[in-house]
């Protein structure tokens, strides 16, 4: 995830005024689905102050963005929103992974970000999104109480309302104890927390009963699940992970079964041979692996190596022959060497991922290798270097949508163009096009039979069986 985000709070007024009264709010969200599945509780907590869903900014009291914030980049875009909201004459607030103490600008002791940003009017941490109501007070003082009152302390108690009734994001654990050097999760989000293993399947049983077809179970570090925190060892690599995703692949009426996003360093034999024993869970592996190189993944800290990485999935296409690879990929991190560079475009042909997002290295303030190493790549090499290994995913990302020729694969569907073309993820992680005719937008949100007759780069077509 895997990765953190930011959110903004705005209401109207040129001036930061107490108040006029709130009664819209707009969340927009980016990153990861770890980002999307906060959001859905913060909406709970909204909502549960009377507040209602804008459609725009525009049309919004509160116009909350909820952002990635694992790299510089996305950062900067954090700010270019806050001066974009500043000039509709918005109050801005801010939380997620660049928050480290929840504050308005009425507050004596506050976060930096806002003494360093003054158009920042009020952050607080996700942890602290039972209390929002709380914030929001201090710029409306008419907003009422809760409808319902809130856990302070975990905010995971917070019931999310779904964005897609067919589709549940479930958190099963939080923070990162792995201290990449290029990363400032372990820093934003704090150390690796795991919810309890009851309180896991009853979320996902209620998903189940309210209609949830698919459900993916996330975390920092999905498969650094423990039953017991105080269990974890330096560098272990068996977690309770396949225990908890056995007992959730059992539970009456559930459909399909993902995760994301999990950690080379624990994913384990135990955990393939669960994915294997049960066919509800995904034929698709998320494995990041950031690069070909055990040199350059020593300097990332990444705690794993290319060897171990290459038995992983050489064990999952064994236990499975029809189970697909994507994977995370850095070009041009601190000091990568060509015969380093050309090592992760041999991983990509031995591998034949179907997907690799693939991002060119920039420092990230607050992490080891911003602040410590040397960021000596040039940039028209790291484009050349992202250039090379793109054009390698496009003949990879071919070949695995290749194999599926023919064969008849379950597809959930997640939407139905206006020319009646149903799209989706298939049990392998393709995404897939199929022609289903006028009444076709019943299928949305349900999982079909789909022959694959025709392939291409980043999709396969097919027929409905």
């Amino acid at each position: 995830m895997t990765k953190c985000y930011t959110l903004f709070i705005v209401l109207s007024g040129k001036t930061y005024s107490r108040p006029k009264h709130l009664k819209k709010f707009y969340l927009q969200t980016f990153g990861c689905q770890m980002n999307y599945s906060d959001s859905e509780r913060l909406e709970t907590v909204l909502e549960s102050i009377a507040l209602t869903k804008a459609l725009t900014m525009e049309e919004a009291d509160i116009v909350l963005l909820n952002t990635c914030s694992i790299k510089q980049h996305a950062e900067d875009r954090v700010h270019g929103f806050v001066h974009n909201a500043k000039e509709r004459g918005k109050i801005v607030g801010l939380t997620g992974c660049m928050v480290r103490k929840s504050s308005t600008q009425y507050d004596e002791e506050k976060d930096p970000l806002l003494k360093q940003h003054k158009k920042i009017d009020l952050v607080f941490r996700i942890e602290d999104m039972a209390k929002v109501p709380d914030y929001l007070r201090e710029f409306d003082t008419s907003i009422t109480r809760p409808q319902h009152e809130f856990d302070t302390n975990d905010y995971f108690h917070i019931a999310p309302k779904l964005t897609e009734k067919f589709r549940a994001y479930v958190p099963i654990m939080t923070g990162c104890d792995k201290f990449c050097t290029y990363c400032v999760v372990p820093f934003t989000r704090g150390r690796e927390r795991s919810r309890p293993f009851q309180e896991i399947l009853d979320e996902c049983e209620q998903h189940i009963a309210r209609g949830a077809k698919e459900i993916t179970l996330i975390g920092q570090n999905v498969n650094a699940y423990f039953l017991d925190d105080s269990q974890r060892k330096t560098l272990q690599r068996q977690t309770d992970f396949a225990a908890l995703l056995a007992a959730v692949a059992k539970i009456p009426g559930l459909q399909r079964l993902r995760f994301t996003t999990p950690h080379p360093r624990h994913m384990g034999d135990d955990v393939l041979e669960v994915i294997a024993a049960h066919p509800n869970i995904a034929r698709n592996i998320h494995l990041p692996v950031q690069s070909g190189a055990s040199t350059v993944l020593m300097r990332m800290g990444r705690e794993h190596r290319i060897e171990r990485f290459k038995k992983t999935t050489a064990k999952a296409r064994e236990l499975m022959p029809d189970v697909t690879i994507t994977t995370d990929i850095i070009v041009g991190f601190c000091g990568e060497t060509e015969e380093e560079f050309q090592a992760t475009m041999q991983l990509f042909d031995e591998e034949q991922f179907l997907m690799a997002y693939i991002s060119k290295y920039s420092q990230r303030k607050g992490t080891f290798a911003g602040e410590k190493m040397l960021d000596d790549i040039p940039k028209a090499e790291k484009e050349r270097r992202f250039e090379l290994l793109n054009e390698k995913l496009k003949e990879t990302a071919r070949h695995e949508n290749d194999r599926s020729m023919g064969q008849i694969e379950e597809l959930l569907v997640e939407e139905v163009s206006e020319n009646f073309i149903a799209k989706g993820k298939t049990h392998t992680g393709k995404t897939a096009h199929i022609q289903v005719g006028e009444k076709g937008r019943r299928f949305i949100g349900e999982i079909v039979p789909v022959r694959i007759t025709e392939t291409d780069t980043w999709i396969v077509k097919g027929e409905l069986m």
